[in-house]
């Protein structure tokens, strides 16, 4: 007996290239979506196990010679019946004498019974559909990388639903590799230090969450400002506190931070540091140090959605060295395409706690719901 493998980009191509060597007597044993994705590295092929008792004649010569101008005839009759190799297969199992059949060639009969539904679904899959997904997402922004693996995810998820538009299942994919939202947890005293490069908008997020813990959850809540390199962040976090009605301190150094937080009585403890490079060595040693002695259990890496998505990423893992991050993403407002974003969330894979569109305090701050990313995509932006 020959069993043999054949890989194809449809089940088409597959199928037939197992009639054209081993003739319409062989058997079908298995088949499904191979991963040897050598045309198109984003889409998936088809592959069969056949079975045959004897090759065809000269088959072996006679596919090497042929098939390929078979499988450009049957690229261009797209409108030829797909499952008919296998209806010719089970036609011959169902001729086949009493002596052949076995326990075996039965599951072979019904795998073949199920295998034309199968087939059309497969052969009804538009490569045209995963090219509108792949350029519906760069439009947006989104990094070839990523919008590959999206557009791909998506068309399988239309080939389970027929229904589904290509927008539809670009949403689901997306929705099902954003991972649920990470926000400071309350229900514990919580310590946070927020992080990030010059002007990407901590003090006025801090200031934000800091309204909505005192105001809305009726927290008591402490800011403490380590960024005594710019003195408009210290007066802008001053007052702040004083419209909200929370206590302010300055830490001059990281190690005023321990005698500041010595006897503390506040459920929530929102620290700022300074802007920097994150190529100024001294300064991310500092940060570290400020985690350490403040003893923070949330520390939020904060990034303006405005920067380049490589750039985003390698920010953010200088950054996070060492602290074990949240994501808050500040001036989503600001967008043309929120493609950047959505590929530096998915390439980090960090939780993402926030984010922000505009500068009114308490007010322009959300949690990252999946669901609001995606809106920003879908919206094009803010």
């Amino acid at each position: 007996m020959i069993v043999k493998r054949f890989t194809g980009r449809t089940a088409e191509e597959a199928l037939a290239m197992a009639k054209w060597e081993l003739g319409d007597d062989a058997i079908i044993l298995s088949s499904g979506k191979a991963r040897e994705s050598w045309w198109k590295f984003w889409q998936s092929g088809f592959q069969v196990l056949v079975a045959t008792d004897y090759s065809r004649r000269n088959g072996a010569l006679a596919a090497h010679e042929a098939a390929p101008t078979v499988l450009r005839d049957r690229e261009e009759d797209r409108s030829a019946p797909v499952v008919q190799v296998a209806r010719v297969s089970e036609e011959k199992i169902a001729k086949s004498p009493p002596s052949l059949e076995t326990p075996q060639m039965h599951q072979v009969i019904a795998m073949l019974e199920g295998l034309d539904h199968r087939l059309e679904r497969i052969e009804g899959r538009d490569d045209a559909d995963v090219s509108e997904a792949f350029d519906w997402l760069k439009a947006r922004g989104v990094s070839e990388t990523w919008a590959l693996k999206i557009a791909d995810t998506a068309m399988r998820y239309r080939e389970s639903d027929a229904t589904a538009t290509v927008e539809g299942a670009i949403h689901r994919s997306l929705l099902e590799r954003l991972a649920p939202p990470a926000p400071i947890a309350l229900a514990e005293p919580a310590t946070v230090l927020f992080v990030g490069p010059t002007g990407s908008g901590k003090t006025t997020t801090i200031a934000k969450l800091a309204a909505y813990c005192r105001l809305e959850r009726q927290k008591s809540v402490l800011l403490i400002s380590t960024d005594t390199f710019r003195v408009a962040a210290v007066e802008q976090l001053r007052t702040y506190s004083e419209i909200i009605g929370v206590p302010f301190q300055i830490a001059l150094r990281p190690q005023d931070i321990s005698h500041i937080l010595k006897d503390r009585q506040c459920d929530v403890v929102l620290i700022d540091t300074a802007g920097h490079s994150f190529n100024h060595a001294l300064y991310m040693s500092e940060i570290r140090t400020i985690a350490e002695l403040s003893r923070a259990n949330d520390v939020q890496l904060v990034l303006p959605a405005t920067m380049d998505a490589t750039l985003m990423c390698d920010t953010a893992l200088k950054f996070a060295d060492g602290l074990n991050p949240k994501i808050c993403f500040t001036k989503t407002d600001e967008l043309r395409q929120a493609g950047g974003l959505l590929s530096a969330a998915l390439t980090l894979g960090w939780p993402l706690s926030y984010i922000t569109d505009g500068q009114n305090v308490p007010d322009d701050i959300q949690v990252a719901f999946p669901q609001t990313i995606v809106g920003l995509l879908e919206g094009g932006g803010a």
